[in-house]
């Protein structure tokens, strides 16, 4: 594995690959890594000749100046932890991704407006910008996300989509803890307690899949009941229960695949999850 910190530098190794009729498989992360990036990493692995690994906490992202302080930093142990299956780390510095005449931001449409774009307000703007960067630096053939982050699947997929972009965007499932807590990077700053507790938000969702595969088919039925469930979640406050489409769309009623999607605070850790409950 070779370490990449120049923004020129990676995009003549790309280049040359592309050349050489290599494919390249990329996945984009802010470091923190898990075996949930594990998973894309080996789909990437399996699919490509090369993959490239990015790592770059993007403060563009970030509405909370104290969220972005404390987002979790190890580059030593992520280097570690990618290593064997990885031909390129790349991890640029902020100033090599957004030097002092750097003035341009992608504009994201209205499925990027309501759930996260409500709370974390300029996030999107801020992931889909630094995205279309990375792609256009490594101009990968295949673009991994975890669908746990289902909203930031769909808005880099349309992005992709509505800006001709030669790169096809690939989601892979959530992967979760034993316990069925979606692996994130901010798990580690949960306690003991809030990670047994914490697992109520998966057991909510399962249920409430349950309440649709008896033929419940009224959305705000199915939100209100996920909402009974996640309250009982000690120190936590809920932000958005909802089921959308998979274009992530509202609906009246449930009669194909949808999604439910939901996002909490437990303490001072904010989590997300959601499943794809599939029409039979």
């Amino acid at each position: 594995m070779k370490v990449i910190k120049r923004v020129e530098s990676m995009a003549k190794i790309t280049k040359d690959r592309i050349l050489k009729n290599n494919t390249i498989g990329f996945i984009a992360t802010m470091g923190a890594l898990h075996e949930g990036h594990l998973s894309l990493i080996q789909k990437a692995r399996d699919e490509n000749d090369i993959v490239i690994v990015s790592i770059f906490v993007n403060p563009k992202q970030f509405s909370n100046a104290q969220d972005l302080k404390k987002y979790p930093r190890d580059s030593q142990k992520d280097g570690s932890f990618v290593e064997p299956f990885v031909d390129y780390l790349f991890v640029p510095t902020e100033q090599e991704m957004y030097p002092s005449d750097f003035h341009t931001s992608i504009a994201v449409g209205d499925h990027a407006h309501d759930l996260e774009g409500e709370f974390r307000p300029g996030h999107f703007e801020g992931m889909a910008t630094v995205v279309h960067k990375l792609i256009a630096i490594c101009q990968p053939t295949r673009t991994y996300f975890g669908l746990k982050d289902y909203q930031q699947f769909i808005v880099v997929s349309q992005m992709v989509k509505d800006l001709n972009m030669k790169t096809k965007v690939i989601g892979v499932q959530t992967v979760r803890e034993a316990s069925g807590l979606a692996m994130s990077s901010r798990n580690t700053q949960l306690s003991r307690e809030e990670q047994a507790t914490s697992t109520l938000i998966y057991a909510a969702l399962q249920k409430a899949k349950e309440l649709i595969q008896n033929n419940i088919h009224n959305p705000r039925v199915v939100e209100q009941f996920m909402t009974s469930e996640l309250v009982k979640l000690p120190k936590s406050k809920i932000e958005y229960v909802a089921v959308r489409t998979l274009k992530l769309e509202k609906t009246q009623h449930i009669e194909s695949d949808i999604v439910l999607l939901v996002a909490l605070h437990i303490g001072k850790v904010r989590l997300i999850d959601n499943i794809i409950v599939y029409n039979k």
